[in-house]
């Protein structure tokens, strides 16, 4: 039964530092996810003070064209992110599979270790009956 509580420990402790894993990753999507909308921002903005001061228009092409760049980029970083998110989630629901696994090896374990004290505490008792018939038998 040791083993099979050091196992358990191992597969939560496997288990924990995945789901941080994914969380990690999660966070870095809601980043990427937040700069492409501070991007987009940005480019309204410039965009209306470029309609607004004439000068300005001729550079407005090209920042918009890095800006769309840029988010492109973010966006092919989140595709990647995903994908390692799908993969993690794959480890997590093997990892998640092995411990309950272990989990319920262990109630079997503890469930025959209870049954076999049943049994020899209900040996004792059937002995000890026994005892005081023949004692009982022996008196008459």
């Amino acid at each position: 039964m040791k083993g099979l509580i050091t196992l358990i420990k191992l597969s939560k402790r496997t288990l924990d530092e995945l789901r941080r894993k994914m969380t990690a990753l999660e966070n870095q999507k809601a980043q990427l996810e937040q700069a492409i909308v501070n991007l987009r921002l940005e480019v309204e903005a410039e965009m209306i003070t470029a309609s607004k001061r004439p000068e300005m228009g001729n550079f407005f092409g090209g920042f918009a064209k890095r800006m769309r760049q840029r988010e492109n980029d973010l966006r092919a970083e989140i595709t990647k992110l995903e994908k390692d998110m799908q993969t993690l989630a794959a480890e997590i629901t093997i990892a998640f599979a092995e411990l309950k696994k272990y989990e319920i090896a262990l109630e079997h374990a503890k469930e025959r270790e209870r049954e076999k004290l049943a049994r020899r505490e209900t040996e004792m008792m059937d002995e000890i009956a026994g005892q005081q018939f023949h004692r009982k038998q022996d008196e008459h």
